[in-house]
């Protein structure tokens, strides 16, 4: 129980965020607030003062015009440095959460499911950064509400005649910062729904992302750092525009004081202790009650989202920054050409689905892929083809087992490299919009146009720069033909096709088994098709059939032979 409750998240631990990313400027907030708390309760007493002294009061209205501007001043830094310190907290709480799962297994991500990865990116990050923004307002209206309630102990309120004129003239500036602020929000939003785009690239591509180191450093520095850096931006300037309008009131208010104190007598006979209470009661009370009372729920918000955020294993107040895997220095590596033999000894897999919450057991397994072979997996749906070819290709890590390169066991020191192996179309295959080619370069545009020309796309997509020209008006079938010349770009020793000619038709299926194959044969690649087409499965060097998450045969046809 104890340990429950020190993994869960309190509103402290978000004010720990903000003083240990910016201390100084935390101190810097606190100090503006009681300055601009002191200010506006001294801006108080001079109008008692001037109130009820005779005589000429000319000091005093310099006073008053001082002491507002000092509270005006202190009240708007209290605001607008929290607002530039979220900024970048969250900037860099968001790439550091995109790297976290980048770095997170497979298993995990899929366990938990795409819905709950998003929510974390989308919704709770940006509650941290509301919750950030309005608690160091918070602990500054508190100190004004407090002074105000000592003061308040024994005065008293009245009506607000004078107030019609300046509502209108308040109202009209308000609404200038407002619609400023609109325009930048607009701004925000489409800046966000490219942000969100990159997220959903994240989550659906992290199976294309952990095989290709390229595309994944690549994804990381442009996509998201670049693009969530442009959302903290405008979200900044936006909220400068907002705050601003807010304490328009604020000002407003003083405005109004000014006006209740040296043009309102001039004009009618009122009562000072009436001016007094009216002052007192709409500034020192209701002001910071009504956003304490407003804040409440932004504070316990920010605790939900902090621990939601925990639970993933993602902390707040982590000092270590999260990291690529690429970034990770690695203490051995595989040569990417040189390979015979890829083995799986005991491989055993125990996997849940997030979805409909059913367990699933792989293993025992015990296999051997040779460098070259074109090998067929079949069997019934659910028999755990797809769990093996992932525990395959380094995107599943085994409970138990070793999977092997030419007798190296792949751990974590090495599973990067070991991955670079690969080139993958899965069933729930992700399209990223950028050409990617083998050693570190970009894909060649010519090499790109004939791909699709091969793969009867280039009529649908052209090449622009260095991406396709659309994504979006093509069949699932013709998407994955795209994402067959993505894996054909890559260039990788292993290609691991998922069900890839279950939604092609006839004339381009038979044009996949018969001419593409073996054309990827004749270049030394090694090739695992996940099928259930039988007509083809004569074209096979082996054909491993699973039954029940175990393998049930292991056929070896000679074709390989016979064509050497």
């Amino acid at each position: 129980m104890s340990n429950e409750q020190e993994k869960k998240p309190s509103p402290g631990s978000i004010m720990r965020l903000l003083w240990r990313s910016h201390p100084w400027l935390t101190l810097f907030t606190l100090v503006t607030g009681v300055i601009s708390g002191v200010a506006s309760i001294a801006v108080v007493n001079v109008i008692n003062q001037a109130i009820h002294m005779e005589g000429s009061r000319t000091h005093v209205l310099y006073w008053f015009i001082g002491l507002s501007a000092v509270a005006f001043i202190f009240r708007n830094a209290a605001a607008f440095f929290p607002a530039y310190a979220s900024m970048h907290i969250m900037t860099r709480l968001r790439i550091a959460l995109c790297r976290k799962i980048l770095r997170t297994p497979l298993e995990e991500v899929d366990k938990r499911g795409p819905a709950n990865v998003l929510t974390m990116l989308t919704n709770d990050i940006p509650q941290l950064n509301t919750t950030l923004v309005v608690m160091p307002t918070v602990l500054v209206e508190t100190t004004v509400f407090l002074f105000g309630i000592a003061y308040l102990a024994y005065l008293s309120w009245v009506v607000f005649a004078v107030t019609l004129s300046l509502m209108f003239m308040g109202v009209v500036l308000y609404l200038y910062f407002f619609s400023s602020g609109v325009k930048v929000s607009s701004r925000v939003r489409d800046e966000f729904t490219s942000f969100n785009e990159y997220t959903h690239a994240l989550v659906f591509g992290l199976k294309e992302l952990k095989l290709n180191r390229i595309r994944r450093n690549w994804f990381s520095r442009s996509a998201i750092d670049a693009s969530s850096t442009r959302v903290a931006r405008f979200n900044f300037i936006e909220r400068v525009w907002f705050t601003a309008g807010d304490n328009v009131g604020q000002l407003t208010l003083s405005i109004l004081l000014g006006c209740l104190l040296f043009a309102a007598p001039k004009v009618a006979a009122l009562d000072p202790s009436v001016l007094t209470a009216s002052i007192l009661a709409v500034l020192y009370i209701m002001g910071p009650l009504s956003l304490l009372v407003t804040a409440m729920p932004i504070l316990a918000q920010g605790r939900v989202a902090s621990s939601r955020l925990a639970d993933f294993g993602f902390s707040i107040n982590d000092k270590h920054p999260q990291v690529v895997e690429a970034d990770v220095p690695k203490l051995l590596h595989f040569p990417q050409k040189a390979w015979n033999t890829i083995s799986l000894k005991g491989i055993k897999m125990d996997y849940q689905n997030a979805d409909a919450g059913s367990g699933f057991a792989l293993g025992p397994v015990d296999l051997d892929i040779h460098a070259g072979e074109l090998i067929y997996i079949v069997g019934g749906n659910g028999c755990g083809k797809s769990t093996l070819a992932k525990v395959l290709c380094g995107l599943y890590i085994p409970r138990q087992g070793q999977v092997q390169r030419d007798g190296v066991d792949v751990t974590d020191k090495n599973r990067s490299d070991y991955r670079d192996m690969f080139s993958a179309v899965f069933s729930d295959f992700h399209l990223f919009n950028r050409l990617i080619g083998p050693d570190e370069k970009e894909a060649s545009t010519a090499l790109a146009q004939k791909y699709l020309t091969t793969l009867g796309l280039a009529d649908k997509i052209k090449i622009e720069g260095h991406g396709y020209s659309t994504l979006k008006a093509l069949s699932y079938g013709q998407q994955k033909r795209l994402a067959l010349v993505c894996a054909y770009l890559e260039d990788r020793p292993v290609y691991v096709l998922d069900e890839w000619a279950a939604d092609q038709d006839p004339p381009f299926k038979r044009f996949f088994y018969e001419e593409l194959l073996p054309d990827l044969k004749r270049r030394g690649k090694t090739i695992l098709i996940i099928t259930h087409d039988d007509q083809y499965f004569q074209l096979a060097d082996r054909i491993i059939k699973l039954s029940d998450g175990q393998i049930a045969s292991d056929v070896h046809c000679g074709i390989r032979d016979k064509q050497a």
